[in-house]
């Protein structure tokens, strides 16, 4: 007997304007006053078994500016997480009169996103809400293990193996960082045309993320390696990087907007020049044959010393449509 319950769905990739590229992302729709529990919205997520999928509740009004969503991976509910983000707005966007997705709120569990999607570029920009937080635990080099396999096809017992035989300059401890409570990346960084990156193997337990001490308000969290390797730069303002997200539950993921956040906020920290804004061209998925293309523009304070504003950008194109019988 069917169930009478259904309901609609698309799938967008994300981060590109190529199909079959790009990260795949699920967006449910749930019309005003459904009650979906959030045992089914976890079951429905597994179903499509993407990195995410989207919950985009009807606004009150047809025409209306904000509207809720929920972020769900296969596993657990997110706070924020940056390939929905770009890929809601874009469906939303893509079946509305342009005058309404001008300019559109998404409330998340981290915060509204204030985002504009541009019709001509079919590009969307959100400014995302952030808390940027560096932990006090860092994770040195030698903890990371089993990573890599060498040209002998045997794995390497230490990330260290990677790394030149003279790493004096180059930093063998990795920076542990949250964009907002909830999502953390261990950015882990190669040196430049090193080749290291497309070494990396998937499906590896990353063992070692369980030793890190995350600082206590900032638990519970997601928290993931975001390998990457900074390829270009422009007077030290604009950034080409190539970048990998690997993480034992999810495998590899085409494309990580809340990461490339993450680390995008980091390196202009460090860089620190007061009310000076960083743009990042942030290219990933690349080794899956998933090429994904991620913007990341981060302005800083009158000090230097935080955050003031994180956008992040991209295109998205849909891919299937459906329905879900509950």
């Amino acid at each position: 007997m069917l169930s009478k319950e259904r309901l609609d769905f698309v799938t967008f990739d994300v981060f590109t304007q190529t199909p079959f590229k790009g990260n795949p992302l699920a967006i449910v729709k749930v019309p005003l006053g459904f009650l979906l529990s959030k045992s089914q919205k976890q079951a429905i997520a597994r179903e499509f078994n993407f990195s995410e999928t989207v919950f985009l509740h009807q606004g009150e009004r047809e025409a209306s500016r904000e509207r809720k969503i929920d972020i769900f991976t296969t596993t657990e509910e997110l706070p924020f997480a940056g390939h929905p983000t770009i890929g809601t707005i874009c469906s939303i966007a893509t079946n509305a009169d342009p005058d309404l997705v001008e300019e559109l709120t998404l409330l998340t569990k981290a915060g509204p996103i204030h985002s504009k999607y541009d019709h001509r570029s079919f590009s969307a920009i959100a400014s995302i809400p952030h808390n940027v937080h560096i932990h006090h635990d860092s994770l040195e080099c030698s903890r990371v293990e089993r990573l890599v396999s060498s040209v002998e096809n045997k794995p390497y017992d230490d990330l260290l193996d990677l790394w030149p035989s003279d790493p004096s300059g180059l930093s063998l401890t990795f920076p542990v960082v949250s964009v907002v409570k909830g999502m953390t990346f261990i950015l882990i960084g190669f040196p430049q045309g090193g080749g290291q990156l497309e070494k990396l193997q998937v499906g590896r337990q990353l063992t070692y993320a369980e030793t890190l001490s995350l600082d206590k308000e900032w638990l519970p969290s997601f928290i993931a390696p975001y390998f990457y390797e900074i390829l270009s730069e422009q007077e030290g303002k604009t950034l080409r990087i190539r970048a990998r997200m690997i993480e034992p539950t999810i495998g590899e993921d085409p494309a990580t907007g809340s990461a490339a956040c993450t680390l995008a906020a980091y390196i202009a920290l460090q860089r620190g020049e007061a009310g000076m804004t960083y743009r990042f061209n942030i290219e990933q998925g690349v080794e899956m044959a998933r090429d994904s293309n991620i913007g990341v523009e981060i302005s800083l304070d009158e000090h230097g010393r935080a955050v003031k504003e994180i956008h992040l950008s991209g295109s998205a194109v849909q891919v299937t449509e459906g329905t879900i019988m509950l």
